[in-house]
């Protein structure tokens, strides 16, 4: 068969289902003669289909091999690039945060904070977590978001390194296009001395950070371990943090992180038996509101978290591992200052551990159930998405792009007035019993990219708020 073809999620993947349960997703419940004689009598039977599908729709792909779902569509093509060179989940993963720190500066850089759970449906090992946030930066040719990453590798990578890096050492020469996200940060930041004014559909050329990251890329393993060696990585392994939600398994970090705190309010959620129908009655979002805020002001969240900028990375490859990355700064632009280097510099000793984490949900039932990566900034954002994802049982496309409402400092509540599908009238007649006008979150809002598989059908979407496409093929 020829090469698998590159989608995009505005381009979908040409319908067609086979069975697979025989040797996919289920392979697992069959060991010995038996799954020797079951292989090999459908073998045949699905060669035979699969040829018959190829010469009549083309090239037909029987099965996705891979997605990336992130803030920019040449960021998420970077991922399933590397997925198609052999790489894995944490490769792509790795290449796509490198990109997104020259596609979406005014939310991540080389010196962003990062963490990142990794999952194998395969193995259904525990998930692992790596939170390199507070990581000590023991060279200055290795600010934060770059030590992580070089973690990552070292642990987990199987393409060399400089492979995963080029990518974005191009895209920074030749320039990237300027999203209106980008635009509306840096005015609402009074950040032009950074980039000057630039409109939307511009191309913005970052000389100085494809030098840096070229030298980056160049740097030999030997080297960059030696970097990695200065520092403790068993302070890295973050525990995890495993909850039920209905008949879903919830994993978030544990230690440093909300992961308990939206356990504890997912509990208090389920004891209000909602149901399907219940997710698009005005009142049910009045409910879920109350429980975000009630949250926020019990826990004292905002005097522990500081919620800064999100950019979040979703993946699924071909061995069914599971990754979603988040990093961000503590806020646009981070310290708005640019270092000589081309890069800007986070804000640094914050004092607060931040509100954003990776999420990855699986069926507790069925092996071949809703699997779901996906990362948040917020507990309010992940209740939102995880009610629509379970109890009113939508995909990803319909859970990320719901109406989203807003936990503000001072216990009020806000809505993003112009993102589309909004809350209607009625909606915003509930919220105002908790709050007495709710406030207008100014755009850029924060995204959520999600990737899942239900059986072996694999999807994914980008968040029209952080206005990126995902990719696969």
């Amino acid at each position: 068969m020829s090469e698998p073809v590159v989608s995009r999620e505005d381009i979908p993947l040409k319908n067609g289902k086979i069975s697979k349960k025989w040797y996919a997703c289920d392979d697992d419940y069959f060991s010995g003669s038996k799954y020797i004689n079951v292989a090999f009598g459908t073998l045949t039977v699905i060669i035979t289909f699969a040829l018959v599908i190829q010469i009549y729709y083309g090239d037909y792909q029987v099965v996705p091999h891979g997605s990336v779902a992130s803030d920019s569509l040449e960021c998420s093509k970077v991922g399933t690039s590397i997925l198609k060179q052999g790489g894995n989940a944490i490769d792509a993963a790795i290449g796509t945060a490198f990109c997104l720190s020259v596609a979406t500066p005014h939310l991540t850089g080389l010196d962003a904070e990062g963490v990142i759970l990794i999952y194998n449906h395969k193995t259904k090992n525990n998930p692992v977590v790596i939170d390199f946030s507070h990581a000590t930066v023991a060279s200055k040719n290795l600010p934060t978001l770059v030590m992580g990453l070089a973690y990552l590798h070292k642990n987990f990578g199987k393409l060399e390194w400089e492979t995963l890096i080029n990518p974005s050492v191009v895209l920074a020469r030749k320039g990237v296009l300027v999203s209106k996200m980008l635009v509306q940060a840096i005015t609402n930041s009074h950040a032009e001395d950074l980039f000057g004014r630039l409109e939307p559909g511009q191309f913005l050329i970052q000389k100085k950070l494809a030098t840096r990251l070229e030298h980056i890329a160049n740097i030999s393993n030997p080297v960059l371990y030696s970097y990695l060696n200065q520092i403790n990585e068993t302070m890295l392994t973050v525990s995890i943090e495993k909850s039920k939600f209905r008949n879903y398994n919830i994993y978030t970090p544990h230690v440093n992180s909300i992961g308990p705190f939206l356990t504890e309010a997912l509990q208090i959620n389920d004891k209000l038996n909602f149901t399907k129908e219940d997710i698009s009655k005005p009142d049910f979002i009045y409910h879920i509101a109350e429980i975000a805020r009630h949250f926020y002001e019990k826990t004292s969240v905002n005097d522990v978290f500081h919620e800064g900028t999100i950019s979040n990375v979703g993946v699924m490859d071909i061995d069914d591992t599971y990754v979603s990355l988040v990093t961000g700064m503590y806020q646009f632009f981070g310290s708005g200052k640019k270092t000589l280097l081309g890069y800007v510099e986070d804000i640094k000793n914050k004092g607060t551990l931040s509100t954003r984490i990776p999420i990855l949900i699986t069926d507790s039932q069925y092996i071949c159930g809703k699997r779901m990566v996906f990362g948040v900034n917020n507990i309010a954002t992940a209740i939102q998405i995880i009610n629509s994802l379970i109890i009113g049982n939508e995909n990803g496309t319909e859970s990320i792009e719901a109406p989203r409402f807003h936990i503000g400092s001072n216990g009020t509540v806000g809505i993003e007035d112009y993102h589309l599908p909004s809350f209607n009238d009625e909606v915003l007649k509930y919220l105002e019993i908790l709050t007495l006008k709710p406030y207008e979150v100014p755009e850029p809002y924060e995204s959520s990219n999600i990737v899942e598989k239900l059986k072996d059908e694999l999807s994914s979407h980008s968040d029209s708020r952080g206005g990126g496409i995902a990719s696969r093929f």
